[in-house]
């Protein structure tokens, strides 16, 4: 079993909320599509409903995107990143 410290382990928790945030704020249907990025929730919104920073919630984000957890629009929309559950 792999031991975290408290700083990573702090960092999962985090990761996990904001999941769950976007769980929350964007329930997936059961294999449709998923809505236009422009209705995905944005940085500022999971890191507001989070109590964190946005640039703390985007880097977080990013790391999720980048396991395949979460889908992210290629570019800002609005002047905004969106985020969307993987399906």
């Amino acid at each position: 079993m792999i031991k975290h410290t408290p700083k990573q382990q702090e960092l999962q928790n985090l990761q996990q909320h904001l999941l769950t945030t976007l769980h929350r704020l964007c329930p997936v249907s059961n294999g449709a599509a998923p809505p236009p990025p422009g209705e995905w929730p944005t940085t500022r919104q999971l890191a507001e409903s989070n109590d964190i920073t946005i640039y703390q919630a985007r880097n977080l984000l990013l790391n999720l995107a980048g396991r395949g957890k979460v889908l992210v629009t290629p570019g800002p929309v609005n002047k905004s990143l969106r985020w969307y559950p993987s399906l």
